[in-house]
């Protein structure tokens, strides 16, 4: 079977994000100049702002230019999915590896319309050499109005796609909502403190990744429970060092006497932050042993200590 396929190059286009299927219902991958090329059309005529179809027809002047070089080349369109993530990934590998069963690939021309599909270099490079990186950049007139016009369609986008709407309108509007209904009771400091609370709630949870662990609770081993436990128990002696330090800073005079008179805020910081921390020191360093005894156990388990201080 080997000995049937074709040798040479491969313009590869990637849609990380399958707007092809989603929006003209075309299964990838999709291989051939004509069958890309009515992909093409079909995606411009469903979204003519998409770029995935200027990415297309870009990758399709590419083969154009190099078969009249004389040069042997394939053109194929291979798509992840609406989520985006590892599945998108492991479904890009899968048609990529479908494309190499039946071509025998020199190398591969990847053709990208921005750093998001460019992600997926390592992941193509794995099962072929990549020779050429293409990124189409959609030209724009510099008039303020179409600048304008522009920025409102990513506004339209934040607004509307569910994928970066619970991000850019859900989470601010809780915020807002809590932080509005503490000011209505005149509780203004207490504001302030939840809403640092919040932040630093979301920080640790984007920065431990404790959104994507919970996400995978169904396919958790036992040496992930570890890590799961560490992680919450972490958390919880932040949020009691963080209230330790507060009562503690409640109790002193000087915190009073900010409280009646913030100008002398700065004269008495270094003292305020001095009795917050002593007071929250003992449970932020009870916090991450905890987290790094978690981790050195789920380490062990799976026999990758050298891991644990990456």
């Amino acid at each position: 079977m080997a000995a049937n396929r074709h040798e040479g190059l491969l313009v590869l286009c990637v849609d990380r994000d399958n707007d092809l299927y989603h929006k003209t219902g075309i299964s990838s991958p999709v291989i051939g100049r004509s069958e890309c090329l009515k992909a093409a059309e079909s995606l411009a005529i469903a979204d003519p702002e998409e770029a995935d179809a200027n990415a297309i027809f870009a990758a399709i002047k590419e083969y154009d230019s190099l078969i009249s070089k004389g040069v042997k080349v394939e053109i194929a369109i291979v798509t992840g999915t609406f989520e985006g993530g590892i599945e998108a990934d492991m479904k890009i590998r899968r048609e990529m590896s479908m494309i190499l069963e039946r071509y025998k690939i020199d190398g591969v021309i990847f053709v990208s319309d921005g750093v998001e599909d460019e992600i997926l270099v390592p992941v193509i490079q794995a099962l072929a050499p990549i020779v050429s990186v293409k990124r189409i950049v959609i030209k724009h007139s510099g008039s303020v109005e179409e600048s304008y016009m522009i920025i409102g369609r990513y506004l339209k986008m934040l607004v509307f796609d569910p994928r970066y709407s619970k991000y850019f309108l859900g989470l601010p509007g809780i915020f807002l909502l809590i932080f509005a209904t503490l000011i209505y009771f005149n509780l203004v400091s207490e504001a302030l403190i939840g809403a640092l609370f919040f932040l630093g709630i979301i920080f640790i949870i984007r920065g431990f990744g404790v959104d994507k662990t919970v996400g995978q609770v169904r396919r958790l081993t036992p040496s992930s429970y570890i890590k799961i436990f560490s992680i919450f128990g972490m958390l919880i002696m932040f949020v009691i060092a963080f209230y330790r330090g507060f009562v503690g800073l409640g109790n002193t005079l000087e915190f009073k006497t900010v409280m009646l008179d913030p100008s002398q805020l700065l004269e008495k910081l270094p003292f305020l932050l001095g009795v917050f921390i002593e007071n929250a020191l003992l449970f932020i360093w009870s916090g991450a042993g905890i987290y790094y005894v978690g981790h050195i156990l789920h380490s062990l388990i799976k026999g990758t200590v050298y891991m644990v201080f990456r």
